[in-house]
């Protein structure tokens, strides 16, 4: 989704800054956007290192310009193979019973954290600008439990308050804070079917109703 994300900015004529833990597959990608005429700069950065996310965005306003827009949506790697059923245990994810503190800090710590750590970094200039905008991502745990995945959906409902509460805290100075619940995994051109998860249809497939979905008029 990131890569989609990118292309499509970059295709409208943005710069467009990469920042991932994987050097090399960022790298990658990178090479691919400019091969189709889009500027593309990598920033490698794990978000669960606030020092490490923050110099990546500090560094991409430094040579890109300012940050217009923030799109978060980090996520466990699930299966490349279209309809296999990934090993929720061996992302990360637990089931509520086996959920733990020690379970649920790495979630939070990815999800909310790095959230949190890049909107500190591009924020300011976005206020003093007036103008700006910030989308999060996140599973459809954050709205409704999903077996085998309850550690995970604690952060992500707190994610989702949160952006919803800093979009109301922002509308009036220009800056929009959208949130998106997707329900599947996207892996490659597919979809990756999780064990007991029903399919969302296609209409509640991007969000919900009460979601921001459109910037504040300026």
């Amino acid at each position: 989704m990131g890569r989609a994300v990118a292309r499509r900015f970059g295709a409208a004529g943005h710069p467009v800054a990469l920042i991932s833990r994987n050097a090399d597959k960022l790298a990658g990608l990178a090479d691919a956007l400019a091969a189709e005429g889009i500027t593309a700069r990598a920033y490698p950065a794990d978000v669960t290192d606030a020092k490490g996310l923050s110099g990546a965005l500090e560094a991409a306003a430094a040579e890109l310009g300012r940050i217009g827009v923030l799109f978060y949506s980090p996520a466990p790697t699930f299966p490349s193979e279209t309809g296999q059923v990934p090993d929720l245990k061996a992302l990360g994810f637990a089931p509520a019973a086996e959920t733990t503190p020690e379970s649920v800090q790495p979630m939070i710590d990815m999800r909310v954290g790095g959230a949190l750590t890049a909107a500190a970094a591009v924020l300011p200039a976005m206020r003093e600008a007036g103008d700006g905008a910030l989308l999060f991502t996140t599973g459809t745990t954050a709205l409704a439990p999903i077996p085998g995945m309850s550690n995970s959906g604690i952060a992500l409902a707190g994610l989702r308050s949160w952006a919803r509460g800093l979009h109301e805290d922002l509308a009036e100075e220009g800056v929009w804070v959208g949130y998106l619940s997707i329900g599947v995994p996207i892996v490659g051109t597919g979809v990756c079917v999780l064990p007991g998860a029903a399919t969302p249809s296609p209409p509640n497939l991007g969000g919900r109703a009460d979601e921001p979905v459109a910037p504040p008029k300026h």
